[in-house]
């Protein structure tokens, strides 16, 4: 059994389908300690330039301008990205900068 110790502060988990669609889901805390080694995971599963990428932040319960500064980077190697269940302050965050639209976030309804 894994103790608390040997949990990473963050991961990654990434799924590519048939038609070049490539859902990477966050876990974790997403800060400037952990980010480097999730954007090792995801650049491992990362196809050159993915049709299209899903981020489902649903497991995401902390993220600093560090993930931020990742999901723009994943955004730049895609030709369409849409990023889903943000926590409440990670969307306000995503407005407030105005990477929102850029990052495919869906109004809240």
């Amino acid at each position: 059994m894994e103790n608390e110790a040997e949990k990473p502060a963050a991961w990654a988990t990434c799924t590519l389908d048939g038609s070049g669609q490539i859902t990477i889901q966050l876990h974790g805390e997403l800060d400037i300690a952990s980010v480097s080694a999730v954007e090792s995971q995801i650049a491992s599963s990362l196809p050159v330039a993915p049709a299209r990428c899903v981020v489902d932040l649903a497991g995401l319960t902390f993220m600093d301008s560090s993930g931020i500064a990742l999901l723009i980077r994943v955004a730049n190697r895609c030709t369409d990205i849409d990023v889903h269940n943000p926590a409440d302050n990670v969307r306000q965050v995503l407005e407030v900068t105005g990477l929102a639209d850029r990052l495919g976030l869906a109004p809240c309804e």
